[in-house]
């Protein structure tokens, strides 16, 4: 990810963090790439409070749809589990139409094409 002669070969990866649920797939990537999550965008109160807990330092983006990406702090590492409630088959079929939440995958899409991370 890093090109040998990075300055910032030192200091740890950068994540963000996009429809993190409980943090899992964070703490993993924390976990095995020695990283760090520096912010992430979560609208559920009680989720939100649980991230800040294991990442007490990381900025609570919020609504994902409100957010101006040229003002985001960059990021190494952009992940994010994918909101999947209207296509799965217990959910509505609703599909990736914007305004559904499954449709919300096109501002991971923006958030990627703004903040040019490394890894997404």
């Amino acid at each position: 990810m890093r090109e040998p002669n990075d300055e910032n070969v030192n200091r740890p990866l950068r994540v963000g963090s996009l429809f993190s649920g409980y943090g899992g797939l964070d703490l993993a990537v924390d976990e095995v790439f020695d990283a760090r999550t520096v912010w992430f965008s979560e609208i559920n109160e009680p989720v939100a409070r649980t991230l800040a807990y294991h990442w007490p330092d990381a900025r609570n983006l919020g609504d994902i749809t409100t957010i101006d990406w040229h003002t985001v702090e960059p990021v190494d590492i952009l992940c994010g589990g994918f909101p999947c409630q209207d296509v799965s088959t217990v959910g509505k079929m609703a599909g990736l139409a914007p305004g559904t939440r499954s449709g919300l995958w096109a501002h991971m899409a923006t958030a990627a094409e703004v903040l040019q991370p490394t890894t997404w």
